[in-house]
């Protein structure tokens, strides 16, 4: 039986790192196709939707400030402001007896 020959390690590192470049090049290219697609199909549901919401406003006769009552957040929903001053720390004093004389 003929042992098989041995490849030098330099060779299996460059076949290695061509491999791994070409791969992160196909990823790339991938990447940049997801967000150029990504990009045009909300443009178009956007500009479906923005259709479809004036089409009902017409419908139903709502006015911009009808809208804008509909989209304001609740008073819950709101984040409250963080005090500007800790809270004073209340603490009771207990009063000394007097020795008596």
């Amino acid at each position: 039986m003929n042992a098989p020959e041995k490849e030098d390690p330099r060779k299996i590192l460059a076949k290695m790192e061509v491999e791994h470049n070409a791969a992160q090049e196909k990823a790339k290219k991938a990447e940049e196709e997801y967000e150029k697609k990504s990009k045009e199909l909300l443009s178009q549901l956007r500009t479906d939707d923005l259709a479809d919401v004036i089409a009902k406003c017409q419908m139903h006769g709502f006015t911009l400030t009808d809208v804008k009552k509909g989209l304001k957040t609740k008073g819950a929903a709101r984040k409250s402001t963080p005090r500007k001053s800790p809270a004073r720390k209340t603490t009771t004093t207990t009063r000394r007896k007097k020795p008596s004389a």
